[in-house]
């Protein structure tokens, strides 16, 4: 299956150095043989330990959306050129063939929710990225109290569902984007909208971050940029 038929979109959230993709994964056909054309021999192993066709196509999904700007940026002329490989906290990060310009990407990020898979990478050795994708629904009226706190800005000219999903998409991607993790603290980030579809994002310890969102077919896409990376092992590309 040649990785050009797979449709995956170029979304207008990143800028010179920061590229983001989207996915519709009930539209790719044939997951088992995307799969084999875009997956390593390790990639397929843990594709194949993954039970439900659900979370199997999400997962394959984020990751065809990764290969394919490799592929369109030519870092890469063969998907299984690189791999995805994750460190010691869960977080993926890129493994290229040896004799291959990795470095053509040095930071990216990966989400998957329901029909819409999504990566982002960076191009700039000092900016790390996150990305998320969260559905619009009534889910996390449930879950305000975790993750709102009191000094949030509620982007009120918004539906209530519309805000939290939004909320909870850009302090998802600003944890994937410093490395915390989204449990971490996220009371204590606070998200402002500077302009329509960008935003500050400040944490308790004072770092701010810039981030971007739109809102496609009933989902939330966010992506947060942290151009002061300050925990980034040289050895590896880190997302």
């Amino acid at each position: 299956m040649p990785a050009e038929t797979v449709d995956v979109m170029t979304l207008p959230l990143g800028d010179e150095h920061v590229e983001v993709s989207l996915l519709d994964v009930t539209r790719m056909a044939e997951t088992d043989a995307t799969a084999t054309r875009f997956l390593t021999l390790r990639e397929r192993a843990e594709y194949a330990r993954l039970r439900h066709p659900g979370r199997r196509r999400e997962w394959l999904g984020a990751r065809v959306c990764l290969k394919t700007m490799l592929l369109r940026n030519r870092s890469v002329s063969d998907p299984t050129e690189c791999e995805i490989m994750k460190d010691a906290r869960g977080r993926p990060w890129l493994s290229f063939a040896p004799g291959l310009p990795g470095r053509k990407v040095y930071d990216c990020s990966l989400s998957h929710k329901g029909r819409f898979a999504s990566a982002c990478a960076s191009a700039m050795a000092d900016r790390a990225v996150g990305v998320d994708v969260e559905e619009i629904s009534p889910r996390l009226l449930r879950l305000a109290g975790a993750f709102v706190g009191d000094r949030a800005t509620f982007f009120r000219s918004r539906p209530p569902e519309e805000r939290l999903a939004l909320l909870w998409a850009l302090k998802e991607a600003r944890a994937k984007a410093v490395g915390g993790g989204i449990g971490t603290a996220m009371q204590s980030v606070t998200c402002e909208e500077t302009a329509v579809g960008r935003h500050r994002i400040t944490a308790g310890d004072g770092l701010q971050l810039r981030a971007r969102h739109l809102v496609y077919e009933g989902y939330i896409i966010a992506v947060c940029v942290n151009d002061k990376r300050r925990d980034c092992d040289n050895a590896k590309t880190a997302c």
